[in-house]
């Protein structure tokens, strides 16, 4: 399947296409981007075409899909052009920013029959999968509440388009999608009630700081809480009526391990061990967006995943 890249962000650059360029069946053939990066990231990747204009690009008969890694807020115009032009699409998360705009991106696709993926890596991580079947098993009882956090630093005076709320910005959108994420991924329930407080910046009108209280259908509690305030931090904990179980790399385990491997903690009354669980998420995505598209695959799955997520932040930002 042959690829073109639309937008040569920082995060295509580091992480998307060394991904890329290790999955099967994918070639890069072409990059766009309106600034004089697009030629630098063609050079870096050997990548053969270089377009100044997105539109140029999406009409390249060649290429059979796109990653899209432009800001948040121009997700939506150019993964329904995507689809329009035949392209399938696999759109750096958050998909949108709002749910409706999502589920028209959603919309184009099918109508287009195209495939649309969202880029939300780190649920394609087998640690996830692991700790659904250690839950399941019921080695830590009755489950009973999760816990997610996702935190770093970062300067509220910088020029970074994490504090600019017309694009999308603030730690609940660039981070706090990932505690949200999770915790409708593995306890495979949705809000029926959430309750958040956040930090805003009083110029940015972005939030430094949200902490987010939730009861889910299936019965279930979980806090979720994110900070551009705060020192590194990427975890979650699964506690039930007789142990719990601690994800202590749980979003972006290859920022800690080279290799991806993730570390999973489980504590009993019988003891506490550690499990390793090896993974290239960044590879498993696009190797998912691509099975899908040679086997017809449906991705409906994650495309009601992106919807809850993105409903969540709707109702912590009224």
């Amino acid at each position: 399947m042959k690829w073109g890249i639309l937008g040569a962000s920082n995060i295509a650059r580091k992480a998307l296409m060394p991904a890329l360029q290790r999955a099967e069946d994918t070639e890069v053939i072409a990059v766009a981007s309106r600034s004089e990066k697009g030629a630098a990231f063609a050079k870096e990747f050997n990548i053969p075409k270089v377009y100044t204009s997105y539109e140029e690009m999406l009409a390249d008969g060649e290429i059979d899909a796109v990653y899209i890694s432009l800001p948040n807020d121009m997700h939506k115009e150019w993964t329904i052009k995507a689809a329009e032009h035949g392209k399938h699409v696999l759109c750096e998360k958050p998909a949108a920013v709002t749910a409706a705009d999502a589920k028209d991106m959603i919309d184009a696709c099918e109508k287009h029959n195209v495939k649309f993926l969202e880029a939300f890596m780190y649920q394609f991580h087998p640690q996830h999968q692991r700790v659904k079947d250690l839950i399941r098993s019921g080695e830590i009882g009755d489950v009973n509440l999760m816990k997610a956090s996702f935190s770093f630093y970062l300067d509220p005076s910088a020029d970074n388009i994490r504090l600019d709320r017309e694009k999308g910005g603030g730690a609940l959108f660039d981070i706090g999608c990932y505690g949200l994420h999770s915790v409708f991924n593995v306890l495979e329930s949705k809000p029926v009630t959430i309750e958040s407080v956040a930090d805003i910046h009083p110029e940015r009108e972005v939030d430094l700081t949200t902490a987010i209280s939730m009861k889910l259908e299936n019965g279930l509690l979980a806090q979720v809480d994110c900070s551009f305030q705060q020192p590194f931090k990427q975890s979650y904990e699964v506690i039930g009526t007789k142990g719990r179980i601690t994800v202590t790399d749980a979003y972006r385990p290859d920022a800690v391990n080279e290799d991806g491997t993730g570390t999973i903690i489980i504590e009993t009354s019988d003891g506490k061990r550690e499990e390793a669980v090896a993974g290239d998420q960044y590879k498993l995505e696009v190797d998912t967006l691509t099975n899908a598209v040679v086997h017809n695959q449906s991705l409906s799955k994650f495309h009601e995943m992106t919807l809850t997520y993105l409903r969540a932040i709707e109702t912590c930002q009224k």
